[in-house]
């Protein structure tokens, strides 16, 4: 995985595996920077589940020398924006959107 990395949450109901959430990194072209997108099923939210595999995507993007990491976010959700800020994301508004947030974590 030298540029990307995904995680996938699933469970198995009625003897079948379900995915509730992705999340997932691309490394930038500058080589140094990565972002992140994340989506979990609308029954799963508010579980947990987003910050434990965003925290996956910092400790492998970490590790694989990257030197921060950044998402967007639209700037009304604010559980995701509550989020990122309670993980040490530093929040600004979007250079060329006023709609959307963008959260970034130095590592």
């Amino acid at each position: 995985y030298p540029r990307e990395m995904a995680f996938a949450a699933t469970l198995m109901l009625d003897n079948a595996e379900h995915v509730i959430g992705v999340a997932r990194y691309v490394t930038c072209e500058d080589g140094r920077t990565c972002e992140f997108a994340i989506v979990i099923a609308d029954a799963w939210q508010g579980r947990g589940i987003g910050r434990r595999m965003i925290a996956k995507l910092i400790l492998v993007a970490r590790d694989a020398g990257l030197r921060a990491i950044y998402g967007d976010v639209l700037a009304m959700n604010r559980p995701m924006l509550d989020l990122m800020r309670n993980m040490g994301f530093r929040l600004a508004r979007h250079p060329d959107d006023a709609t959307i947030v963008r959260g970034t974590l130095e590592l």
